[in-house]
């Protein structure tokens, strides 16, 4: 497991910052800048802006400069929110859209499984039939397209849930948000539950285990699950990644304070230092869930550990 770990550090330390290195050039290439507003400038204030914060040194030097700070921890200040830094808007959004991800992640975990288990469970029959044409609905549908799908029917015509805002992280301003965010990939997970038990279920053990008289419920939770979970485990990084970058869509839709407001205004008013933080931040936290999940598919399959 060890030796795992040492060879995905190896290959996530170069991908990082080829992340941090691309992005910041694309920053740099898009049209407009953080002092483009409505009523320009006068040159005299907008070079000495330029000066104050580094924007008219080169390229290198200006990606040099971002990566030694990076190194100390610190992520620059905001060319929008200038009464903030960075590290202090990231500290602000971070715990709204980590709650968010993992509640994502956990309700379509449940919901995911205990589909595959049931549609398993019946091959071939009605049962089986509907929940999957239903999964691969869920999968088809983003949850861009979800959240505002919700919003209309449980929030607006039927008033059950409030619409937008955070509260103060109480469960009614979480519920639309979660269950947007979740559904698609709850879907994506009752696949390749279905699949993986369905094939385990197959197998000579289990056809032995069957035939000593064994209830099916112990059949799976003993015998099938944790060879079924393999596909679902190597699902999880990917997953992970797609909650976490689906959540700024979705703090967008629901008004939530997380950082995905922040990279969306960032972004439209080339807030670099923004936009710079909250990316760097997102390519470490889905290389840290992508790990998390081999680890978790080494567990489950000790073939894939050497």
């Amino acid at each position: 497991m060890l030796e795992l770990i040492r060879r995905r550090l190896l290959t996530a330390l170069p991908t990082l910052a080829a992340v941090i290195i691309l992005s910041f050039l694309l920053m740099r290439l898009a049209p407009g800048g953080p002092f483009d507003g409505e009523r320009p400038l006068d040159p005299q204030t907008r070079e000495a802006l330029m000066t104050a914060y580094g924007l008219n040194e080169p390229l290198h030097v200006q990606v040099g400069t971002y990566i030694w700070r990076l190194l100390h921890g610190d992520f620059g200040p905001s060319l929008v929110y200038r009464d903030f830094t960075v590290t202090d808007l990231i500290a602000r959004g971070l715990p709204v859209s980590l709650t968010l991800g993992a509640l994502a992640l956990i309700l379509a975990l449940l919901l995911g499984l205990l589909a595959g288990m049931v549609a398993a469970a019946r091959p071939g029959s009605r049962t089986d039939r509907s929940l999957m044409l239903f999964a691969t609905l869920l999968t088809a549908l983003p949850s861009f397209v979800v959240g505002p799908l919700l919003v209309l029917l449980l929030g607006l015509w039927a008033g059950w849930l409030p619409v937008s805002g955070w509260g103060d992280g109480d469960v009614p301003h979480l519920v639309l948000p979660v269950v947007a965010l979740a559904l698609p990939t709850a879907g994506a997970i009752a696949k390749l539950a279905r699949a993986g038990l369905a094939q385990v279920l197959a197998q000579d053990h289990v056809r032995m285990a069957r035939a000593r008289g064994l209830g099916w419920r112990r059949i799976v939770l003993v015998h099938a699950l944790r060879p079924a979970l393999v596909p679902v485990a190597s699902y999880l990084g990917p997953a992970s990644a797609g909650l976490l970058t689906g959540a700024v869509v979705i703090e967008t839709v629901f008004a939530l304070p997380g950082l995905g407001r922040y990279f969306v205004q960032g972004a439209l008013n080339r807030d670099y230092p923004l936009v710079m933080g909250v990316v760097t931040l997102y390519a470490g936290l889905i290389i840290l869930f992508n790990l998390l999940a081999d680890l978790a598919y080494g567990w489950l399959d000790p073939r894939t550990r050497g």
